[in-house]
């Protein structure tokens, strides 16, 4: 009886951790669209392989999942939503420029205007 319990409590916190970790991960499909439309056009332009434009879609599904955080937290054109926008954006440009070469990153710069 004691043995069938702990299996018991043990599948149960199993399936709890299991859930949890899954919920973290999933972003909507609005966001993964964004992320996926973005990483397909800057790949294109930059001429990124696979292995990287995947490293792309990762740090795009990042960017909006924050940005709409963003957006739902604080009113546009707020000291606060300018300064966390600007922390989203610097954020987003040095993961770019951790996955991409220089001549690929200086073609980012040339087309978003940075």
């Amino acid at each position: 009886m004691k043995k069938i319990f702990t299996l018991c409590l043990f599948v149960f916190g199993l399936f709890l951790a299991t859930n949890t970790a899954n919920a973290q991960q999933k972003f909507s499909a609005e966001i993964n669209n964004a992320a996926q439309a973005k990483t397909a056009e800057i790949g294109r332009i930059v001429k990124a392989y696979e292995p990287t434009q995947e490293l792309m879609f990762v740090a795009y599904q990042e960017f909006y999942s924050k940005s709409e955080t963003l957006n739902n937290s604080f009113e546009v054109g707020t000291s606060e939503y300018n300064t966390f926008s600007k922390k989203i954006n610097d954020r987003l440009s040095l993961q770019l420029k951790e996955i991409l070469n220089d001549e690929q990153y200086a073609k980012f710069l040339e087309i978003s205007n940075q």
